[in-house]
């Protein structure tokens, strides 16, 4: 008998509540991106496809579900599903990194870089007043209005 692999859900990159068709439609995705033939790898590919055959199927799905169903909940509080959606960090790190939010993982300078109206936005809250000093350093040079250059000297040639 095959053994089932850790986390089904992780592996097809989907939600535990996803339907059916979400659950195919990621298995699609990650198949198209690590099929051997594309240049994938075999082990990779032998992992979505296990992952999938378990919970494509409804009554796998429903006993796995049920096995494994006190885990799955405190994954999703331990981390709702908005928690880290912007996507790895960009890189070049500058500052405090933030464990929470949109921008998990993320430092205050790379959100600067990406999106300083989520730094107005955290300045504002209650999460934000650690990184209060730290916010108002990297927007401050954003506040300032630039300078208008001088109009041209007329003169003679």
């Amino acid at each position: 008998m095959k053994e089932t692999p850790r986390d089904p859900y992780t592996e097809l990159g989907s939600h535990v509540d996803a339907d059916q068709r979400a659950l195919r439609g990621a298995y699609l995705a990650k198949a198209r991106r690590h099929h051997p033939d594309l240049g994938g790898d075999v082990g990779t590919m032998a992992r979505i496809n296990e992952a999938f055959e378990l919970l494509r199927d409804p009554r796998r799905r429903a006993a796995y579900d049920a096995e494994h169903a006190v885990a799955a909940r405190q994954r999703l509080a331990d981390n709702p599903p908005w928690t880290g959606a912007a996507g790895p960090p960009p890189g070049r790190p500058s500052g405090a990194v933030l464990d929470f939010g949109l921008f998990a993982g993320w430092s205050l300078g790379e959100i600067a870089r990406h999106d300083p109206g989520y730094l107005v936005w955290l300045a504002e809250r209650r999460e934000g007043r650690p990184y209060l000093a730290a916010i108002e350093r990297y927007l401050a040079p954003m506040r300032q209005p630039a300078s208008t250059p001088s109009a041209p000297k007329r003169g003679r040639r």
